[in-house]
């Protein structure tokens, strides 16, 4: 939660926000059973979101041959979700004020499944994307819901269990999702993975919906508080901007009339979305919390750690399918690193409470760069101790970053500026993921476009990898690496800054 908590409470996240910006339901003391149920469909629901990303992830290249797109495209089915994700995030605060929880979750589920269905019966690429800008639009808003809930509904006392639940039951659809493409997947076809979130959003819905029958209706009235103009500038600002990192390589980046519209209209929509949010008397998020120099660092870094994560996402699958491998095959992969990280998120809260926050955040950070730099270092036929390698050190590193960075902002941040602050921190984190995605792969289409060139089209013949394809996947391991490695770079200068603050004013105190 966001406020002055302890390590204890790291990992609910920084969410404390939806409390205060929703219509708050009173809690009902005399029915414990029902309020348990509510939360926990709610968490079922948020961790259905995980899981689908996860096997999307995993199926990513026989999704694409199967629809007969390039790899290279893999990055629209990852980004185009985050960038839906990105708007209903940004948005979480006013929906929740405006529908009544039991419609909103209601809502939120079935569209998420509606985008499953629409996955499942893909018949184009393009189809694709629209099924996946769907869900992503339900998880954006899943996610914080659930937070919503466990603030209030649940006693105080309540809420490291409620938190505990939380990070087991998302956390383990992350080691699920790879089980069920190596089974799914391997035996039928990918697109009986989406099939899978009916029975979970039916399931979710049914332990929900009862502890919410009773909740109050949201008001409208409230909603209407919100600028539209902020609304509109930040849908806007979004979507151009995801349009120029998608469509920039294929169209020649700003040689292209198209492109250089849609990033200058993404310009003017951020500049009247931050000259709006300045002004008007209810914000969506204030915006001044930036002039907090450690708050401005933690999502600052919080930008680079989820571009890092979102293109992994694409990265892992595109490179294991460029070396042959198989969908049960990379779903194996991807099951080490899952149960890798159930395992660090259960150790975390005692980790964090006992070392200091930014040795957790430099460790963490050096063994994702080391991550990158495995498969780099392993040339054309790594063996598969070493991709397993390199996925386990990305789920241990990816891991502690995240951890460590949801609680720097705790301390960031007063109990006062939770609201604001947990929804830049959250929209950062987004933000990173939507632009590394899709930046991932326009450098490694445009590496391989030089590679090719070099080397001849006829360099590899139709059994063996392509060699131009390798090494642009080389160049993006090494790039990845040097953002990794400067992100570690970063961690220090920001933890020895802090430590000789604490210096200069423990001698201030003791002249004093």
């Amino acid at each position: 939660m966001l406020s002055r908590a302890g390590p204890d409470e790291l990992p609910a996240g920084p969410a404390k926000h939806r409390a205060r910006t929703a219509v708050a339901a009173p809690v009902d003391a005399a029915a414990p059973p029902l309020r348990w149920r509510a939360v926990l469909g709610t968490i079922v629901a948020a961790a259905m979101t995980v899981l689908d990303l996860t096997m999307t992830s995993s199926a990513l290249g026989s999704i694409q041959h199967s629809l007969h797109a390039s790899l290279d495209k893999g990055a629209l089915v990852i980004s185009a979700y985050a960038t839906a994700e990105l708007v209903t995030l940004a948005l979480s605060a006013y929906l929740t004020r405006v529908f009544p929880p039991r419609t909103y979750l209601i809502l939120l589920v079935s569209c998420f499944v509606a985008g499953s269905l629409l996955s499942a019966n893909a018949w184009s690429f393009e189809s694709l994307l629209v099924a996946r800008v769907v869900q992503g639009m339900a998880s954006g808003a899943i996610m914080p819901f659930a937070y919503y809930l466990i603030v209030v509904l649940m006693r105080g006392r309540e809420h490291p269990k409620a938190i505990s639940a939380f990070s087991l039951i998302v956390t383990g659809s992350a080691v699920l999702g790879p089980v069920l493409c190596i089974t799914l997947a391997g035996w039928y076809s990918w697109r009986a993975l989406y099939y899978v979130c009916i029975p979970i959003g039916a399931f979710a819905l049914w332990l929900a919906v009862p502890g919410l029958r009773d909740r109050p209706a949201g008001s409208p009235r409230l909603g209407r508080r919100v600028s539209l103009m902020s609304v509109g500038a930040a849908v806007l600002a979004l979507y151009c901007t995801q349009y120029v990192f998608d469509s920039g390589n294929n169209r020649g980046w700003f040689a292209s009339p198209v492109v250089s519209v849609a990033a200058g209209a993404a310009v003017a929509m951020l500049a009247v979305f931050v000259v709006n949010e300045l002004r008007t008397r209810h914000p969506l998020v204030d915006l001044r919390l930036l002039r907090h120099v450690p708050f401005l660092l933690t999502c600052a870094f919080n930008v680079a750690v989820g571009a890092a994560v979102y293109a992994s996402y694409f990265l892992i699958p595109y490179y294991l399918t460029t070396l042959g491998y198989s969908v049960s095959r990379i779903g194996t992969v991807a099951l080490y690193g899952g149960v890798v990280l159930l395992a660090v998120s259960l150790a975390l809260p005692v980790l964090l409470r006992h070392v200091d926050v930014y040795l957790v955040s430099v460790t963490g950070a050096a063994i994702f760069a080391m991550s990158a730099l495995v498969p780099f270092l392993a040339g054309d036929s790594p063996t598969d101790s070493e991709i397993i390698a390199s996925q386990v050190a990305r789920s241990v590193g990816a891991g502690l970053v995240l951890a460590s960075l949801g609680l720097m902002v705790t301390r960031a941040l007063t109990s006062a500026a939770a609201p604001s602050g947990s929804l830049l921190f959250n929209i950062s984190r987004s933000l990173g993921g939507s632009i590394g995605a899709a930046s991932c792969a326009a450098f490694v289409v445009f590496r391989e476009t030089r590679h090719s060139a070099a080397l001849g089209r006829d360099t590899a013949g139709p059994h063996l990898v392509d060699a131009g394809r390798m090494m642009a996947l080389h160049d993006t391991f090494a790039m990845a690496f040097i953002v990794l490695a400067l992100l570690t770079l970063g961690f220090v200068t920001a933890s020895a800054v802090r430590r000789a603050r604490h210096r200069r004013g423990n001698r201030f105190a003791g002249r004093h």
